[in-house]
């Protein structure tokens, strides 16, 4: 059974521009594994401090087997960021639509 979600992740207490930058790439490998890279927008903002959001903006995103999927789906963001900010800050949120109606 698939399921319509929208994903709102936001990296923060990043130490650099350059920082939030290999959060973008780490982030932009690990959506595109999942194969969500159609359904989310990145953005990197290089502001003080600097962070990085991802979201699915322009719709939901349409996943088979959502409980599975979303732990590894944790699982490889927080690595991929771990990886090159250690000390960043992740806020992932799931947001079901079809529960609103």
């Amino acid at each position: 059974m698939s399921v319509n979600i929208h994903l709102s992740l936001h990296i923060e207490k990043l130490a650099s521009p350059d920082e939030a930058d290999r959060v973008e790439s780490a982030l932009r490998e690990v959506i595109e594994e999942h194969g969500i890279e159609s359904w989310v927008v990145i953005g990197v903002f290089h502001t003080d401090p600097p962070w990085v959001k991802v979201s699915s903006e322009n719709g939901a995103i349409i996943v088979s087997g959502f409980a599975q999927w979303s732990t590894a789906f944790e699982r490889d963001v927080e690595t991929a960021v771990r990886a090159v900010a250690p000390a960043a800050h992740i806020d992932l949120e799931w947001d079901y639509p079809d529960e609103r109606l």
